[in-house]
């Protein structure tokens, strides 16, 4: 079968933008089971291979590890858990294959702002992050262009690029 360049560059256009709605659901599901996260932190590792780091409210405090489901509780917003669809959503692995997803049909996530670094992060260069709330705000507020997955963001200072 054959296509066109443009139906190619259009089907390109129509994933991206669902990587934006599908992070929007991410950032509302996760802050739903932790009200003060405020980034889902990630890292590649020597391979490319993205991997979920941690989840952290807006001082970089750790609120989840992923060593065990993303929150007891069950998600109570119906619209929320319908959107999941089949996938569990307190399962880190489904977060990290959407993850993925979303990157590999070109998006783009944040660099976790130093800010939100901590004293266990030394040498975790390059750490990216999906900005979950509006309190928190990216390393670069120019990063990623047309690509970057931003569903949330405080409000961009005066004069900060």
């Amino acid at each position: 079968m054959r296509t066109t360049v443009d139906h190619f560059t259009t089907a390109e256009e129509v994933a991206l933008d669902q990587a934006r709605g599908l992070a929007r659901t991410i950032a509302d599901t996760l802050t739903a089971m932790h009200p003060s996260a405020a980034y889902l932190v990630m890292h590649h590792d020597e391979d490319d291979i993205l991997w979920l780091h941690s989840i952290r409210d807006a001082a970089g405090g750790i609120v989840c590890d992923f060593e065990g489901p993303l929150g007891s509780a069950t998600l109570a917003d119906t619209e929320l858990r319908q959107a999941w669809g089949e996938l569990d959503p307190h399962r880190p692995m489904n977060l990290l294959h959407l993850a993925r997803r979303m990157e590999g049909v070109g998006g783009c996530f944040d660099i976790l702002p130093e800010s939100a670094y901590n004293e266990d992060d030394a040498g975790d260069d390059g750490l990216l992050c999906l900005l979950l709330c509006d309190q928190a705000e990216p390393e670069m507020w120019d990063w990623g262009g047309d690509a970057i997955l931003r569903p949330y963001s405080a409000p961009r200072p005066n004069g900060r690029t």
